[in-house]
């Protein structure tokens, strides 16, 4: 019968037979025999992945074959834990910002705190734009119940004032959405935490509460949900729905452009000096201390325990200042030929105070004009306030750091000698008689003549005996006159060659010379460095020089220029009227550049400077040449780097300079 049908079928188009059509292909015939079945709808990719939904069945040729799934999948997985889950081995925990554990006022990367709370902290941050138009309905029939509410209560009512917080918040989001163009968004903050250990991990959970805490925001815990919190981790926005709840917060876009997907690791001031590279991104990093529009003030303190850079960081910031055109002062306490070699490279003035030396400047000179620095800088007429009045303040100073426990009598016959001295040489406390007819200064008197002067009085000859190592013995050399250019915009003033017994006396010496340079402001912009400040401000000194240290770096900055200053014992620098002068001199500088330390140390200065537990130990484990920069609460690692020259000029290691003598043999 089917024979037949076929047959008939090609005699419709004629009488010629046509061959029997050949059957179609097993595969095709049972593609046709097959029922249809609906296509099944189809879960996100990760999702089916990470989740197994709609798990493809595989093939005979897929079978034992690594997957994306294996490789995305953990090993192993302990949720044994209250509020902890092991991954492979490490231990994670999360922490969430509540709905109203946020600030009502954020300010620019209001989260940057918490991204760069360091290692082992992670930041999840989930943001949801919402319908305008829903959110603008919303807003208004709830702002309308609540101004109901507020006719029937009275003021003295707890919710009335709960009520008109809410009502203004209303309007202002009201008033973003419809005038200025924002959009409403439902916000969510997790915190992943990271350790090897369960004691590391509650260490750095309790860092990054306290860190919350001190920036406004309340954190909770997700104690029996750490599974949960796992997965809402995860980079498929599938939020756990009692998490999504309580984290929920509103914000509008000028909060969430404020906040950390728009903040940047980068470091770099325009007309800036390089430091180094970002070690957390290794991005180049270069800092303006006189950009008094992003910083406070530009003075820079620099910590670090010995060997760790401090004098070849000291030597490559000041030769980058120089370089830009600032006038650089170097005051060495110890191994100040360390920083001869760039300074006679750059054409530097090196002179080095010691009691053989003969390049000293003189104390007794007077090298300013007025004591208004101010008036040239907004034009103003220089006040007439005696400048031979502070150098006599100055002297007494220095002369007590000699000589201790100094009565009140013995300070007035210092001053009255004093006074008397300078009037030999024709100088009063009119500051016209400190130049001569030509506008150049007059000729000064020097120790002898002060020494002479007292030894000729019954009264102060006891005093004499403190100067009469500059003039008969064996100091003799530092106490002679001198003619020495100090106009050189690089000068370096070396006193490590002083003995222990006049090594304060010997770097007030050369703080008092650096300070009348400095507060000449005709120069322009200048920098003070000054090593091993403990020297000046420590248990060993007195509070007269501690405190004129103090007021120098907090005057410098009122003429444009910046004061860096290092030290090597944090103990030592505490150590004077219990850190008074210490911290001061801390407070008065803007950036901190922490070097390596040991624990002790670094503990000293952990609430100084804010340091977290991570910051702490990161500090403990820097290598030779890095160290933490902070400005405020930003504190980033930076690797210190130089060029090649400045290498060859500032290194000490016996190794290069081995092989630098082998190499001119």
């Amino acid at each position: 019968m089917s024979k037949s049908k076929i047959q008939g079928r090609h005699a419709i188009g004629g009488n010629r037979e046509k061959p029997t059509p050949k059957k179609a292909p097993p595969k095709r015939q049972a593609a046709e025999e097959l029922p249809k079945k609906e296509k099944p709808k189809r879960q996100p990719f990760l999702k089916r992945l990470l989740f197994g939904e709609d798990k493809p069945e595989l093939s005979i040729l897929e079978a034992g074959a690594t997957t994306v799934k294996d490789i995305l999948s953990p090993t192993a997985v302990d949720t044994s834990g209250r509020d902890t889950i092991v991954v492979d081995g490490i231990f994670h925990t999360y922490l969430y910002i509540t709905g109203y554990g946020y600030s009502t006022t954020v300010g620019a990367c209001w989260l940057a705190p918490l991204v760069e709370a360091g290692e082992g902290v992670n930041i999840v941050f989930t943001v949801k734009r919402q319908p305008r138009e829903k959110i603008l309905n919303k807003i208004s029939k709830t702002t309308m119940m609540n101004r109901s509410r507020m006719r029937e209560i009275g003021d003295t009512r707890q919710d009335f004032e709960e009520l008109d917080s809410a009502i203004a918040s209303g309007m202002y989001l009201k008033d973003a959405m419809n005038r200025q163009g924002e959009d409403f968004y439902y916000m969510h903050t997790l915190i992943e935490i990271t350790a090897e250990d369960a004691e590391t991990l509650e260490q750095r959970v309790t860092a990054v509460e306290k860190l919350c805490l001190s920036v406004d925001m309340l954190t909770r815990r997700l104690d029996h949900k750490a599974e949960q919190a796992f997965l809402s981790a995860l980079p498929i926005l599938d939020m756990d729905p009692d998490f999504e709840r309580k984290s929920r917060r509103n914000v509008l876009t000028s909060g969430v452009a404020a906040a950390f997907p728009f903040a940047s690791y980068e470091l770099s001031d325009r007309n800036g000096i390089f430091l180094g590279l970002n070690m957390y991104n290794r991005s180049p990093a270069f800092l303006d201390p006189y950009n008094d529009y992003k910083y406070t003030n530009g003075n820079i303190w620099l910590g670090g325990s010995s060997g760790a850079g401090k004098s070849f960081t000291l030597q490559c910031l000041g030769n980058r200042l120089r370089q830009q055109g600032k006038r650089v002062i170097y005051i060495i306490p110890k191994k100040g030929h360390e920083f001869r070699p760039l300074c006679e490279q750059l054409g530097g003035l090196y002179l080095r105070m010691s009691p053989s030396s003969k390049d000293c400047p003189n104390i007794m000179a007077i090298r300013r004009k007025s004591l208004d620095s101010y008036a040239g800088l907004k034009n103003l007429a220089a006040r007439d306030d005696s400048v031979l009045a502070e150098k006599i303040s100055h002297l007494i100073i220095w002369y007590s750091l000699q000589k201790r426990d100094l009565s009140d009598e013995d300070k007035n016959n210092l001053d009255s000698s004093l006074v008397e001295c300078y009037r030999r040489y024709g100088i009063t406390f009119d500051n016209a008689s400190i130049v001569d007819a030509f506008g150049r200064f007059r000729t000064m008197p020097v120790i002898a003549d002060w020494y002479e002067l007292l030894k000729s009085n019954p009264e102060t000859k006891h005093l004499a005996v403190v100067l009469a190592r500059y003039v008969t013995g064996s100091a003799s050399a530092m106490g002679q006159r001198n003619d020495i250019d100090l106009d050189n915009k690089y000068i370096v003033l070396d006193t490590s060659g002083l003995p222990d017994d006049m090594m304060l006396s010997g770097i007030f010496w050369a703080t008092d010379v650096a300070n009348d340079l400095i507060m000449d402001n005709s120069a322009g912009l200048s920098a003070l460095i000054a090593d091993e400040l403990w020297s000046l401000v420590g248990a060993n000194s007195n509070p007269l020089a501690a405190g004129f240290v103090q007021e120098m770096v907090k005057t410098i900055r009122g003429l444009g220029g910046i004061a860096v200053t290092s030290t090597q014992g944090m103990q030592d620098l505490f150590g004077l009227d219990s850190g008074k002068y210490g911290k001061g001199i801390l407070d008065s500088s803007r950036i901190k550049l922490v070097m390596q330390m040991e624990e002790q140390e670094a503990r000293l200065i952990q609430n100084v400077l804010n340091l977290s537990e991570n910051e702490v130990r990161q500090i403990t484990r820097f290598q030779r040449g890095e160290g933490l920069l902070c400005i405020g609460y930003n504190h980033v690692p930076i690797a210190f780097y130089a060029t090649p020259k400045e290498y060859a000029a500032i290194t000490t290691s016996s190794t290069d300079l081995r092989m630098r003598r082998n190499d001119h043999d």
